[in-house]
């Protein structure tokens, strides 16, 4: 049985036997107090309890035996017991190792972009949107990056007493960006590969998106006679 101390509360395991039938004054071990403590109901066959420290207990003539050592279960409490959640930081941990697989792959598409666009060349509209420079796997022909001349046509035309040279073609974007088209010009030159006479090429756009292209034409209309060659290219002079 549990004996409790009426002025300190503090709790004692009691052998039912030793409080008897008829109640018993006890004291405290803790603060001296006395007091009866009234026999309990019989219970049917209790359970041996090991033996705890007791209270003092003063006989009829009054003598007092020595006081027992504190127990060790002088602060009884019915209160359940708080059990501690348990940490729960899997959704923390799941966050940290999203963070590192992404700034990982973050990386290795930008350190890797090159090799990522020669492999697979669609890749480059999203670099170029988010403003990450790369090489672009295509030619650089003489109007720049993935600008080709298609469908040139280049005829002498009898004009007075002299000759004219009329060009006329197309400018395809073959990149898989929109470029720029660049100053375009007619160049003739002669047997030692000097410019004796230019023109500007008329290209009547100022960017093309990939795959789109645009009609061209000059016309030279004095033709010098030691022009030998003709070329077209991005204007480099003003010059003859």
């Amino acid at each position: 049985m549990i004996v409790t101390c009426p002025s300190c509360s503090t709790r004692y395991l009691v052998d039912p036997a030793a409080i008897g039938p008829d109640g018993r004054r006890v004291k405290c071990a803790r603060c001296g107090h006395l007091w009866r403590e009234s026999a309990v109901e019989p219970v049917a066959a209790p359970a041996p309890v090991p033996p705890e420290p007791q209270p003092v207990l003063v006989g009829p003539a009054g003598t007092q035996a020595p006081p027992p050592p504190p127990s060790a279960m002088g602060h009884i409490t019915n209160l359940p017991v708080v059990i501690k959640p348990r940490r729960r930081d899997g959704p923390a941990v799941g966050v940290a190792l999203a963070v590192l697989l992404i700034g990982g792959l973050a990386g290795v598409g930008y350190f890797a972009r090159d090799s990522i666009v020669r492999f697979w060349p669609p890749a480059i509209r999203l670099y170029d949107t988010i403003g990450v420079p790369v090489a672009e796997p295509v030619e650089t022909g003489a109007l720049g990056r993935g600008l080709v001349l298609q469908d040139l046509e280049v005829r002498r035309v009898a004009a007075g007493s002299g000759q004219q040279v009329v060009v006329t073609g197309r400018v395809e974007n073959r990149a898989l960006l929109t470029r720029p088209v660049p100053p375009i010009e007619v160049r003739l030159l002669d047997a030692s590969r000097t410019v004796v006479a230019r023109m500007p090429l008329v290209v009547t756009a100022e960017r093309l998106a990939p795959d789109q292209s645009v009609q061209v034409a000059a016309t030279v209309e004095m033709v010098p006679e030691a022009a030998t060659r003709l070329e077209i290219g991005a204007r480099t002079s003003t010059g003859p």
